[in-house]
């Protein structure tokens, strides 16, 4: 009876195991600090402040496989940042629609290689890239600004 109870005490540790992986939190304070460096680089933007006039924007970079990678934005409101997250509709088999939900989170595999589109607000945008492998946790701040085109048009009109 004690070969049986052992047996199962083991096979349920065992098969718990995978229980240890969370995902990343929802939000961060706003002095959150890592307590590692190098888990990633960023190559895209090339430096901590960038500015762009498209809706979207990719942050790529290289880094330990296993390392998870989740995108974060300051809410002005909250004064916490907040997890990106990507919607998209679609349409189920009975032609009724459902939002989709994604995380901007993902896990750099054998490549060493992440990327991650996001949606940008009009104005200042600040970003928080947080990387983590097991105990370690790096943190890295990017500052996109994204104009509007009325300002091309503005430049536009004093060329001519």
């Amino acid at each position: 009876m004690k070969k049986i109870l052992v047996a199962v005490a083991c096979m349920a540790v065992f098969l718990s195991a995978h229980l240890g992986v969370f995902a990343a939190p929802e939000s961060l304070p706003v002095d959150a600090t890592g307590n590692s460096n190098g888990l990633v680089v960023v190559t895209k933007p090339k430096n901590q402040k960038e500015t762009t006039f498209d809706d979207s924007y990719t942050i790529s970079g290289y880094g330990m496989g296993g390392t998870t990678v989740a995108l974060y934005r300051y809410n002005v409101d909250d004064h916490v940042y907040e997890k990106f997250y990507t919607e998209a509709k679609s349409i189920d088999a009975n032609g009724g629609s459902q939002v989709l939900r994604t995380a901007s989170e993902t896990t750099i595999g054998s490549s060493g290689l992440f990327m991650s589109t996001i949606v940008l607000d009009q104005g200042d945008n600040t970003i928080i890239v947080r990387a983590e492998n097991g105990d370690k946790i790096q943190l890295l701040r990017l500052d996109i600004k994204k104009y509007n085109y009325t300002i091309i048009d503005l430049i536009k009109s004093l060329r001519s």
